[in-house]
């Protein structure tokens, strides 16, 4: 298990707006078929979309866990799979889900099937509403 850095995308929000939308993006590198982590701070919010760009050859399985730790991991207590995983293949290119279930934290893992060919990045994007 490989813990990756997630960000803010770049959209401005304002200071002070906790209500307002949450845009966040990560990346790696499908260089191996480790599990990748990206840890997210859910700010009270319950719906998110998940969106995996995929430019590889290699199938990647995607899994959202929900956490009542902001420093919990996947086999830690209290931390749940949210529905089943799902797969994006190397023929989809994209895709993306959406979760309604309110945690305080979430962890969304990609994991490749194997190394693709020529190392492409992966693409994390991770969308909170205002509601």
């Amino acid at each position: 298990m490989v813990v990756e850095s997630i960000a803010p995308l770049g959209h401005y929000v304002k200071e002070g707006q906790v209500l307002g939308p949450n845009y966040l993006t990560g990346t790696f590198v499908i260089d191996d078929n480790s599990a990748h982590d990206f840890k997210v701070d859910g700010r009270g919010k319950g719906r998110l979309s998940i969106g995996i760009e995929n430019p590889g050859d290699q199938t990647l399985t995607v899994q959202v866990y929900g956490m009542h730790s902001a420093t919990a991991n996947v086999d830690d207590t209290g931390v749940f799979p949210i529905g089943a995983s799902w797969t994006v293949t190397d023929a989809q290119n994209r895709d993306y889900q959406v979760c309604n279930d309110p945690f305080p934290w979430y962890i969304v893992r990609v994991t490749p099937a194997a190394a693709a060919t020529g190392s492409p990045t992966c693409t994390v994007y991770v969308d909170f509403s205002a509601f």
